[in-house]
């Protein structure tokens, strides 16, 4: 079973804990139920007009120097299209409205972050560019990146599954679960 990643009941302000399962932690003060639930993250599949897609070079944890898609958390407020265009400018410097975004597949994923690996849902989309002129990278998030026709990308070196997958599904055609 998992070590439980709350330090403090949010009801009591207690720290111990009664694990229950892998997702669900009760304080052993008062009762209340902390769950974890998958996080939504956006993840984006560039595609130029030569077929091409745009792959990135992590520069922080998890998965520092392994490779990756532009992507990230859904803030509160956000569509997945809406998050998926934020990150993709924010991390790469394309400017991309959410509309220019369709959505592929949804897959499972498991992220580092402060010591807990927390399951992630990234619903996965594509945007069609003209071509990569204009991309500026974020140096705290991006420290390469790579251009590379579909059935070139080094699945092997990303950093998380759901990203190669998602590269494997567009490649194959097979969107669906």
């Amino acid at each position: 079973m998992a070590e439980s990643p709350f330090k403090f009941c949010s009801d009591c302000g207690n720290g111990e804990w009664i694990t229950r399962s892998d997702r669900e932690f009760v304080c052993a003060a008062c009762g209340f139920r902390h769950f974890i639930t998958p996080i939504p993250a956006a993840v984006a599949l560039l595609i130029d007009e030569q077929d091409r897609v745009l792959i990135i070079r992590r520069a922080h944890e998890p998965g520092f120097g392994l490779l990756g898609l532009p992507g990230g958390v859904i803030e509160p407020e956000e569509s997945g299209e809406m998050a998926a265009a934020r990150e993709t400018h924010e991390e790469v410097g394309i400017e991309l409205p959410a509309s220019a975004f369709t959505y592929l597949c949804t897959l499972n994923n498991r992220y580092l972050f402060q010591g807990y690996i927390w399951p992630t849902l990234d619903l996965c989309y594509i945007a069609r560019v003209p071509d990569f002129n204009d991309v500026v990278m974020q140096e705290s998030e991006v420290s390469e990146f790579l251009i590379c026709p579909l059935d070139e990308v080094p699945l092997e070196e990303f950093a998380f599954e759901s990203n190669a997958e998602a590269v494997r599904r567009w490649r194959t055609g097979r969107p669906a679960a």
